[in-house]
């Protein structure tokens, strides 16, 4: 599956015109609004999706850690979204990952990321149909102070404290042809860490509540993508929906390796400023297409990114694969 945004209200209609042999096939999704535009395989242009979790089995680690029990979550820190993540893979390697939102069920606290975070690149699912990956020696750490400059010049710093158990990680679909939408995994908060969670979002604050990626509405989400979040003032971006078929959404947003996982909440401007409002979803993808402009007699080639993931509801319904009953904990 190949999900793009209508693109003409985005200003990437010449971008991706190329792209395709004959004008799109616009079919109307299950749920959602009717501009959405899926491409189909026939295309002689570049278009490529990819997972931006980043390897960092080889940077320098200086992270600290330490039990969850001797440390308290200050401003922006703690565990909850836009949290930076270390998941280390046995006979794989250590991967680099932004948390989405804190998860319950019962009493059991989870935190969210994509599932491709949590699973080599060769597996599918830890659980359900096709499942072929046991997540019992998957490792992952959780920066909860001083995460500023985490993932930044291939060293890794912050204190760190280790969650428990991957209780559910899926990045395809159960027959392995489709990622967009069927990406998503959660981890096991202790119960010795819980004093440490955070519901809210850095910046953007609190949300209440869910809701569909909007046509050429204003959408936030905080990640640590290389070189676009690197630093405490470009972790927070600002993006416009693309629209959302009720499993999964898509936008343009800047985003880069180590954003995989992060929450995007709808977010409102009150003149200066933006604030959050309700829960979106989990960005799992960048997408990049290329094609031709031309301007008065004149082709240029162009780039375009955008962005994709899976929605709050088509998470919480994956994860029933595992037996979770999931809800978002709302600050």
């Amino acid at each position: 599956m190949r999900l793009l945004s209508s693109l003409a209200a985005l200003g990437l209609a010449a971008t991706l015109a190329a792209c395709v042999d004959t004008a799109p096939e616009i079919m109307a999704p299950d749920a959602g609004p009717s501009n959405l535009i899926w491409l189909t395989d026939n295309t002689d242009g570049d278009i490529e999706i990819k997972k931006p979790k980043i390897d960092v089995t080889k940077w320098l680690n200086k992270t600290i850690r330490k039990p969850p029990n001797l440390l308290l979550p200050a401003g922006p820190e703690g565990i909850g979204p836009g949290s930076p993540i270390l998941v280390t893979i046995p006979n794989d390697g250590t991967y680099g990952c932004t948390a989405n939102f804190i998860w319950r069920d019962g009493s059991r606290l989870f935190l969210g990321a994509a599932g491709h975070c949590f699973v080599s690149a060769a597996n599918k699912a830890t659980h359900g149909e096709g499942a072929d990956f046991d997540a019992t020696g998957v490792s992952v750490d959780v920066c909860v102070q001083n995460c500023e400059g985490n993932f930044d010049a291939m060293t890794l710093v912050g204190t760190v404290v280790t969650l428990g158990r991957v209780a559910y990680a899926r990045q395809t679909d159960p027959t392995g042809t489709e990622d967009v939408g069927n990406d998503f995994g959660v981890v096991e908060i202790p119960a010795s860490a819980h004093h440490l969670i955070r519901p809210s979002m850095p910046v953007w604050g609190d949300f209440s509540g869910v809701e569909l990626m909007a046509f050429g509405e204003p959408a936030c989400h905080f990640g640590n993508g290389l070189v676009t979040g690197e630093t405490f003032v470009t972790k927070a971006r600002v993006g416009v929906g693309g629209g959302s078929d009720g499993n999964s959404w898509y936008g343009d947003f800047v985003a880069a390796p180590g954003d995989s996982g992060s929450g995007i909440m709808g977010c409102e401007s009150n003149g200066l400023s933006f604030s959050g409002t309700r829960a979106i979803g989990v960005l799992t993808h960048l997408g990049v297409g290329t094609g031709e402009v031309e301007y008065n007699g004149i082709k240029t080639k162009v780039e375009h990114g955008f962005v994709l993931g899976n929605t709050v509801a088509r998470s919480i319904e994956m994860a029933r694969e595992a037996g979770l009953n999931l809800s978002i904990v709302e600050p």
